[in-house]
C-alpha cells in the first residue's frame, strides 16, 4: 500500500467490480485456501475470461496471485481489503437482520450492495449502535423496546395482509 494511504482509501479506489472479486477470492480462500478461475466464474456467474482479465488487472495492482492454469490467492494487501469489506457486510447484515428484522437473505444482499460504499468509522458507528440497541436499552426485567420492533412490525404486516 501507499505510504499514507489506508485500507478504506485502497476500497475506495477499487471498482465495485474489483471489490467482488477480492471478496470471491477469499470467501474461496476461506474454504479452499486458493481459489480458481472457474471457481470465480461460477460463484460471480461470469465468463472464465472476465475473471482471468479482473486477476490479471488485481495482479497489477498487487492484490492476487495469479498465475495462468493456477491457483489464486490474495497477497497480504489484498486480505486486508477483503478483511475489511467481509466486516463492513457483517455489520450491515446484522443490523439489517437483527434491528430491523429484514430476513438473512434479503439482509445479506442489501449488505452485499451497501458495504461497498461506508467507511471504516461508519462501519464503526454502526457496530456500537448495535451493541448500543441490543445491550445499552435493555430494561431490568429483560425486555428491550427497540428490539420488539421487528415484532411489532411482523405483527402489523400480517394484519395488513389479512385485511
Amino acid at each position: 500500500m501507499a505510504i499514507g494511504s489506508t485500507v478504506s482509501d485502497k476500497c475506495m479506489g477499487l471498482t465495485l467490480n474489483q471489490q467482488s472479486y477480492i471478496e470471491t477470492v477469499y470467501s474461496l480462500c476461506l474454504t479452499h485456501e486458493h481459489a480458481h478461475v472457474k471457481a470465480i466464474a461460477q460463484k460471480l456467474k461470469i465468463k472464465m475470461a472476465s475473471v482471468t482479465e479482473a486477476m490479471q488487472v488485481l495482479t497489477s495492482m498487487g492484490l492476487v496471485n495469479y498465475t495462468v492454469r493456477k491457483t489464486i490467492t490474495l497477497t497480504l494487501e489484498g486480505e486486508e481489503i477483503a478483511r475489511e469489506l467481509h466486516k463492513r457486510h457483517q455489520v450491515l447484515a446484522e443490523f439489517y437482520h437483527e434491528i430491523l428484522g429484514c430476513s438473512p437473505e434479503n439482509s445479506n444482499d442489501i449488505a452485499c450492495k451497501v458495504e461497498h460504499v461506508i467507511d471504516p468509522e461508519l462501519r464503526e458507528r454502526l457496530s456500537e449502535f448495535i451493541k448500543f440497541l441490543k445491550e445499552d436499552l435493555r430494561k431490568p426485567d429483560g425486555s428491550n423496546p427497540v428490539m420488539d420492533f421487528s415484532r411489532k412490525f411482523d405483527e402489523k404486516k400480517r394484519v395488513s395482509l389479512v385485511r
